[in-house]
């Protein structure tokens, strides 16, 4: 039986994992390939909803006693603290790199108003609705998810009116408060969803997950991202996105605990703020010195990526710990 008051949970730390692998995969297939097959539509309903959906599952925790100022401090000191500190190490560069502006008033935009590390922010837009739900209906996460769905539909509906993410990819964390309700129901009932967690729903929530996205392939060819609040079909898009969490549930019970899966999963976050940087330049390698393309080309420019982010994330959390938690500033000013 799981622990669930365990902050190390082994599948959430495989999903988490396979997640931010699949980030760095559409990121190195986006920057030098953009290569759109089956499994480019396989894995994107997922590889974002599923992290979010992860978060809600340890974010609503001990709703009868809700530690309201510790999550206010973890989303302030782990959350805005790096999304600030690591977007601006690298702001220059990024900007040269995709021919932006270069000014003081546009590094503030992009750096102050969050829309430098679009996941970070759309994660604290969601964790900071999801405080307000729980201050307002304590432990009814049924009213919360439908609060929730009614929220994401509203995200839909201001992107007609206003498209810009300015401020904080507001309306992406709309969208993704629903996935992190969804995590938090899932946590309250997990004892009774663990039930249909085997083999058997594996093998069935995979062929109709990959049946659906398949046909979609090749006859719809709807599109759905939370990035850009845009679903081709929005009744689709949600449909994926639940029947893709409930395939990556299953997958992520069922594969072994592998220590390196388990590393990235513990360290996603920092994995994340080097998934845009590390490709652009590894990639650019790769193109003068490795002569393959598609896939072929993404798969070994991922592997290069994800080999070279297991040292500098243990640079990182061996002598720079406090880039990651302002907290432990505060903790050697004051002592």
């Amino acid at each position: 039986m799981v622990d669930l008051n365990n902050k190390n949970i082994e599948w959430i730390n495989t999903g988490r994992a396979l997640c931010m692998i699949f980030v760095y995969i559409a990121h190195c297939n986006f920057y030098y390939q953009n290569h759109i097959s089956p499994f480019y539509f396989i894995y994107k309903p997922f590889y974002l909803s599923f992290f979010f959906f992860l978060s809600g599952f340890l974010f609503f925790k001990d709703l009868d006693n809700f530690p309201y100022y510790k999550k206010i401090k973890n989303i302030a000191c782990k959350l805005l603290w790096p999304a600030i500190v690591f977007p601006s190490l690298i702001w220059i560069p990024k900007a040269f790199a995709h021919s932006n502006e270069v000014s003081v008033y546009a590094y503030l935009i992009d750096i102050f108003g969050g829309t430098a590390a679009w996941f970070v922010s759309t994660l604290i837009i969601a964790q900071l609705l999801s405080l307000v739900l729980i201050k307002c209906f304590k432990t009814r996460l049924n009213v919360m998810l439908v609060i929730s769905f009614v929220t994401m539909l509203s995200a839909f509906a201001l992107h007609t009116i206003q498209a810009e993410p300015f401020p904080w990819y507001y309306k992406s964390g709309m969208i993704a408060l629903f996935f992190l309700v969804l995590g938090g129901l899932t946590r309250k009932y997990y004892h009774f969803i663990a039930r249909f967690i085997s083999t058997k729903y594996f093998i069935i929530s995979a062929v109709i997950y990959l049946g659906l996205m398949l046909y979609n392939y090749y006859y719809l060819g709807y599109f759905q991202a939370i990035m850009s609040v845009k679903y081709d079909n929005i009744p689709l898009g949600i449909v994926s996105n639940l029947l893709g969490i409930f395939f990556m549930l299953q997958l992520s019970h069922a594969l072994p605990i592998v220590k390196w899966i388990q590393y990235i999963g513990k360290n996603s976050l920092l994995f994340y703020f080097f998934g845009g940087g590390v490709p652009l330049v590894v990639g650019q390698l790769a193109m003068l010195f490795i002569p393959f393309d598609g896939y072929l080309m993404t798969a070994i420019v991922t592997m290069l990526c994800l080999a070279l982010l297991f040292p500098i994330s243990y640079v990182i959390n061996r002598y720079l710990p406090w880039l990651l938690d302002f907290s432990l500033i505060i903790k050697r000013i004051n002592s």
